[in-house]
């Protein structure tokens, strides 16, 4: 019994050498059986993340989208294996209660980079004339002055070429954030007035709940989001919130009227008072102020030196407060 199970398992490995014999004889190697990993891209967006149009003067502020597509190589050793990066284009189009897909299946082909040196370097232009000029003979609503409209939407996707001829679409063969890219038309009136900048401040007084002190100096600074109002602010409350901490909000010009409403911003509004060219008091309080003393009054001094406008007002303070 002893003796069969023994002569069993010298069958089985003599038929397992075989069977790695015959491998070899194939010309098999472990490379075949490795799992490999594919080129990626990721992409950059540029200044402009989509063409912007102002109602109010009916022009295009830019007419070019910029990005940057880079190829991340399956390896080190495979970086001169892309030889071809192909750029395609789809075109969604609001019609009435439906949304029509311009491009097929496949896209239309917009650009193609075949001299890559620098993977992290590919920048992709696309202007409203050349995707106008691709997808015009498609496009139901004719009626198109300045060819592209608020609901307009444009998709890139990037089929890779290697050495091998092996292509990779990454429509079909990827999933995440950076296997496309997709812009489409900002439409607003463009506000008058740049609220942007830094802000030199001191705080001028304070209830108990603000930290700080007063006469306490420092910047914060309001970034631009669009040109339709909309801003952000590093810090709403100037370095005197409860905790010490920045509390960052997005700050919104409402109507374009210089109506300052804070967004995200942990119900904090504005008071805006005492407006003397560039320089202004904004005292701000929190929603439970009237129970915690949470407030505080800085003076604030655009390092632009440009005038605040006359009439900017915030929405605060809080009633009983």
């Amino acid at each position: 019994m002893k003796y069969t199970r023994y002569i069993t398992i010298l069958m089985a490995v003599i038929l397992l050498l075989s069977g790695i014999s015959s491998c070899d004889e194939e010309t098999f190697s472990k490379d075949d059986f490795s799992w490999k990993q594919e080129a990626m891209t990721f992409v950059t967006p540029g200044e402009n993340k989509n063409f912007v149009f102002l109602n109010n003067a009916k022009v295009f502020l830019n007419d070019e989208v910029k990005f940057v597509a880079s190829v991340l190589p399956a390896s080190e050793a495979d970086a001169d294996m892309v030889i071809k990066l192909e750029v395609y284009a789809y075109f969604y189009e609001k019609d009435g209660d439906e949304t029509l897909l311009h491009g097929g299946e496949n896209g239309k082909l917009f650009k193609t980079f075949t001299d890559m040196p620098d993977f992290s370097e590919l920048e992709v232009t696309a202007t409203i004339d050349e995707l106008y000029s691709l997808f015009e003979s498609d496009l139901v609503d004719t009626n198109r002055p300045d060819k592209l409209v608020a609901t307009d939407l444009i998709q890139f996707k990037w089929v890779i070429t290697d050495a091998s001829g092996k292509v990779t679409d990454t429509r079909i063969d990827c999933s995440g954030t950076h296997c496309h890219y997709m812009f489409g038309v900002e439409a607003g009136d463009d506000c008058p007035n740049d609220l942007s900048g830094v802000l030199n401040y001191e705080i001028i007084d304070k209830g108990a709940g603000a930290t700080g002190a007063v006469g306490q100096t420092g910047t914060v600074t309001i970034t631009r989001v669009s040109y339709f109002g909309e801003y952000t602010i590093d810090d709403c409350q100037f370095g005197t919130s409860w905790n010490g901490n920045k509390f960052p909000a997005g700050l919104f010009d409402q109507n374009c009227a210089n109506q300052i409403i804070l967004e995200e911003s942990y119900s904090t509004m504005w008071e805006i008072t005492n407006i003397n060219g560039p320089t202004c008091d904004i005292t701000w309080t929190y929603t439970y102020t009237a129970g915690y003393d949470e407030w505080a009054t800085a003076r604030v001094t655009r390092a632009d030196g440009k005038d605040w406008p006359e009439d900017i007002r915030g929405e605060g303070p809080y009633p009983g407060n």
